[in-house]
């Protein structure tokens, strides 16, 4: 690879007309701003927002052309001014931003830049691509389950209070219940695992039963399964807790929300999270009269974590390194190959079965 001293200019991935192929082309390297950090892209992995991104414009349909990628990991090359927490030749992962202004901040390239404060340094014993596979995931079920607005506000899993004060402190989780319906998705896993390592008493997850006891595993109390009729779900649920104590239902996969209000409490102040737009779902629950219901639908984005933002990215790793959070599974493109990048992409508009797809950006076909 030539030396970023050497060049101004790398190889990317663009997305320059909405639904339609992406396209091989070359970018200016970017200078890191204030408070952010260049890295050498040595694996990126596409998630379903990409696919979205591509064929819908999803973040990006006004800024073309633009470049998918928000899961980066790499090599420190550079830093902005008053970067302290990181050093050159850092190996580091962390969260893209899909929504800044240019594409400096995405994973289909050879050089992108981090907010320093929302990247870690890898864990000694993780490998790179494993590390990759958490950050969007994991800041959108952490936001979901412990921001006090934008998600349940349950009592926060940091040991270290001096770094964020315990929200919720007087709240005992142990008698707290979550409702997680798609616990066999990533996002699902990594919600099972924070509700577990938050110490949450009743983690109800509706899946595949194939899955039950990996999902069991991961620390999830009770599986339901998925293909049962969404009558029996929710009869199932309701006689583990009785469905006016069911106040919190995380949604990971569905696009309308019939099921998620067939659950939760109809008497009680509750909210519904979603990882798609909650518009139809807020409609459906005003038109069934829950009065106490709030569909909500999680960004995810680092902005939308804050003011939990340092402390999960100084947690996240020493959970990976402790095996608290298991890596998931994942396959290897080697460099940029549009054809096999094209196909991970559609693998998430099929609604195939999909194995997530990391691609290293420095390698030649």
């Amino acid at each position: 690879m030539t030396s970023i001293m050497a060049t101004s200019t790398q190889h990317a991935i663009f997305v320059k007309d909405i639904g339609k192929p992406l396209v091989y082309g070359e970018r200016p390297i970017p200078e890191p701003p204030k408070g952010y950090i260049l890295i050498k892209v040595l694996s990126t992995m596409l998630l379903p927002h990409d696919t979205y991104g591509r064929d819908q414009g999803l973040f990006i349909g006004e800024r073309l052309p633009y470049i998918l990628g928000t899961n980066i990991a790499g090599v420190v090359e550079k830093l902005g001014d008053d970067v302290t927490s990181f050093k050159i030749g850092d190996h580091v992962f962390g969260q893209g931003n899909p929504v800044y202004p240019t594409p400096d901040s995405a994973g289909l390239q050879e050089y992108a830049i981090l907010d320093s404060e929302a990247a870690a340094k890898i864990p000694e014993g993780v490998e790179i691509d494993d590390a990759v596979s958490f950050p969007v995931n994991a800041t959108t079920s952490f936001e979901a389950l412990f921001h006090p607005e934008n998600g349940f506000g349950f009592p926060l899993p940091f040991t270290d209070t001096s770094i964020f004060p315990r929200a919720n402190k007087n709240i005992d989780p142990a008698t707290q219940t979550v409702v997680i319906i798609g616990g066999g998705s990533n996002v699902g896993k990594l919600a099972i695992q924070f509700a577990n390592i938050a110490r949450i008493g009743r983690i109800i997850t509706v899946a595949s039963i194939r899955n039950k006891t990996s999902l069991l595993s991961l620390g999830a109390t009770h599986i339901i399964d998925r293909h049962d009729t969404p009558e029996s779900i929710a009869k199932q649920i309701h006689d583990i807790v009785q469905r006016e104590n069911i106040t919190h239902v995380y949604d990971c996969v569905s696009w309308e929300f019939s099921l998620a209000l067939s659950i939760v409490s109809k008497t009680d102040a509750s909210k519904i999270l979603t990882l798609h737009p909650a518009k139809s779902g807020v409609a459906l629950a005003q038109e069934q009269g829950f009065d106490k219901c709030q569909v909500q639908f999680v960004a995810g984005g680092n902005e939308f974590l804050r003011p939990l933002l340092k402390p999960f990215w100084k947690y996240l790793p020493l959970w990976v390194k402790e095996g608290k959070i298991v890596i998931p599974k994942y396959r290897v493109i080697e460099g940029f190959d549009l054809e096999l990048i094209e196909s991970a992409l559609d693998d998430y508009r099929d609604g195939s079965p999909v194995l997530p797809a990391v691609v290293h950006p420095q390698a030649r076909k």
